[in-house]
């Protein structure tokens, strides 16, 4: 989410038919999709500071947004910017070959997040590392840092 006055994403993030929200934006701005997208989009899909922009109330966006598929898809695409961006950095942190403090926190995210459908999870950061094993081999991973059982 951005703060209130921080930089909008760059334009190219914003779809191609995107409308200006217009200076001093209020209720009847709610009729016209094209400058709640826009809103949504500058915004990250963060409803309370769309509706900030456009002069309303959250809840009165949220259910203008919630009674519109289209809406609905615009506000989960303009989330989907902002979790591009993290990812972003947490890839940065995994090959920063010169912080591995930064690169062992970033792997531990990874497995417990995006990991557990392929069977990583909680056992990714045990304090005393873990092991897999498919019978004929073992995985043992051990994190810098942590203590030698």
């Amino acid at each position: 989410m951005r703060r209130p006055g921080s930089p909008p994403p760059p334009v190219e993030y914003f779809p191609p038919d995107a409308t200006p929200i217009p200076y001093g934006a209020d209720e009847d701005d709610l009729n016209d999709l094209g400058v709640i997208r826009t809103a949504l989009f500058a915004n990250f899909g963060n409803i309370k500071l769309a509706a900030t922009a456009l002069g309303v109330a959250p809840g009165q966006l949220s259910r203008v947004v919630e009674a519109s598929v289209d809406l609905k898809t615009d506000r989960d695409a303009a989330r989907r910017m902002i979790v591009d961006q993290a990812e972003a950095i947490v890839v940065e942190q995994l090959t920063d070959e010169r912080n591995t403090d930064r690169r062992d926190e970033a792997s531990k995210f990874v497995l417990t997040t995006l990991g557990k459908s392929l069977g990583w999870g909680s056992q990714a950061t045990a304090p005393s590392g873990f092991s897999m094993s498919d019978g004929q081999r073992t995985l043992s991973i051990r994190w810098m840092g942590d203590a030698e059982p």
